[in-house]
């Protein structure tokens, strides 16, 4: 009896110790440089899991701030809203450079389905940013960024 005690005591708290399917990625923090010397911090999103969930389930980015996805390979990376809450700009990056930005893109209404972003070119990086954050940080296709994570 002592002994189906103890095992069912060690299965609790081996199962009380795992983390649940469903449970939010912990995402590293890093920083993305623009040409006037401005820094934003971003979330970097480096895992299928991470890139997935993005920005969904938030009512905000905090101010100054953007997430990273970085893709193993370059190609055409399509972006949908899904579970989001808040509108955004989507810029895709060839390495350090913007190769395409949709701007303002907003959150599904009640019901919509959610809409899906297939950029015209090709990318390895995509940032988002909060809407209206590309134009007043002056960021246009063609512009290098630096990075660090």
């Amino acid at each position: 009896m002592n002994r189906l005690r103890f095992l069912v005591a060690a299965l609790g708290i081996l199962l009380g110790g795992c983390t649940s399917l469903h449970a939010e990625p912990t995402y590293q923090h890093g920083t993305v440089t623009l040409r006037s010397g401005t820094t934003i911090s971003v979330e970097i999103a480096d895992t299928p899991a991470k890139r997935t969930l993005g920005l969904g389930k938030r009512d905000g980015l905090r101010p100054g701030w953007g997430m990273l996805f970085i893709f193993e390979n370059t190609g055409s990376h399509l972006f949908w809203m899904k579970d989001m809450r808040f509108a955004i700009d989507i810029l895709w990056l060839r390495n350090r450079r913007i190769v395409h930005i949709a701007r303002n893109v907003p959150p599904p209404a009640p019901g919509e389905k959610p809409v899906t972003l297939d950029p015209p070119v090709s990318a390895n990086l995509v940032l988002e940013l909060a809407a209206g954050q590309a134009e007043g940080l002056g960021l246009e296709t063609g512009q290098l960024l630096r990075y660090q994570f």
